[in-house]
């Protein structure tokens, strides 16, 4: 039996597990997927271990997109350039990083939000390993403006210097007052932070409250854990269009299934269960 999993710290929101686990059964794959938590302190060891002859591989979720980096053999070109790494592959004992995360973010907004970033702007919350991804399929989709809104300004500003175009990238505070300038004007807000996640210490924070937003943008929130975070119910009660975090979840997901498996992944299923496992924690 092949094992595979999801690395992070903490993991009570994950429901990874649940659609792998049920894309390995439809497609008859004899394979597991589990949650391993992994403490700060044990992540080399963890690593490690994905070596083994029985593991295909893993998902990497916050805090450790961009602390395993280093830990691995071999990083695919475009997760070198976004600097994050969601997936891992274990190539016959050799540790190959992906990012999942971009592709699965723009598939999610264009298909399930019926938004297209290209000339638009847009205004994306925080600068992490999510945001990263984000970034850089915002900048390679050619959008008109980026607005890159993070906590610590000095960390949005060193996500913003990396492009060459950084006059399209603009990076500030949440207590700018820019951000909530910005926030009036874009078509399109992403949250990639885990405020509003359950089983945090922010689980009950909007960082749009109190905002004014035009009906018309879109808001995603990345965070697919509740199905409907304080972000998107106060969003929906404006009458403003809201696409939750699980449409990225998933299609980023069945493209590490692909990675693992060489084979396509079933999406339906995927979503199927996604959806089962969030009802059945919210009861």
């Amino acid at each position: 039996m092949k094992k595979s999993g999801i690395l992070g710290y903490p993991l009570g929101h994950s429901i990874s597990p649940y659609f792998q686990n049920a894309a390995f059964i439809n497609l008859g794959i004899e394979a597991t997927y589990e949650a391993w938590p992994v403490d700060p302190v044990q992540l080399p060891k963890r690593i490690q271990a994905l070596r083994e002859p029985d593991v295909m591989g893993a998902n990497v979720t916050i805090p450790y997109k961009e602390l395993v980096i280093p830990l691995l053999d071999e990083i695919d070109d475009w997760a070198l350039k976004i600097g994050s790494v969601n997936t891992i592959v274990n190539q016959s004992g050799i540790l190959v990083g992906y990012n999942t995360d971009a592709t699965g973010f723009l598939r999610a907004i264009s298909e399930y939000g019926n938004y297209e970033p290209s000339g638009k702007d847009v205004l994306l919350i925080g600068a992490g390993g999510a945001a990263r991804a984000a970034a850089h399929a915002f900048m390679e989709s050619k959008v008109n403006t980026l607005w890159i809104a993070n906590r610590t300004y000095d960390r949005a500003k060193r996500l913003a210097d990396e492009f060459l175009e950084n006059g399209k990238v603009k990076p500030i505070g949440l207590d700018d007052p820019e951000f909530r300038k910005s926030a009036s004007s874009v078509s399109l807000i992403v949250n990639s932070t885990s405020l509003g996640m359950k089983h945090t210490l922010d689980s009950h924070i909007d960082p749009l409250e109190g905002f004014s937003i035009e009906n018309s943008t879109l808001i995603n929130d990345m965070v697919y854990n509740p199905l409907d975070t304080p972000m998107l119910i106060n969003a929906k009660n404006r009458g403003v269009r809201t696409l939750s975090g699980l449409p990225m979840l998933v299609l980023q997901g069945a493209a590490s299934f692909e990675l693992w498996t060489s084979k396509q992944a079933p999406v339906d299923v995927m979503f199927s269960s996604a959806r089962k496992a969030l009802i059945a924690q919210s009861d």
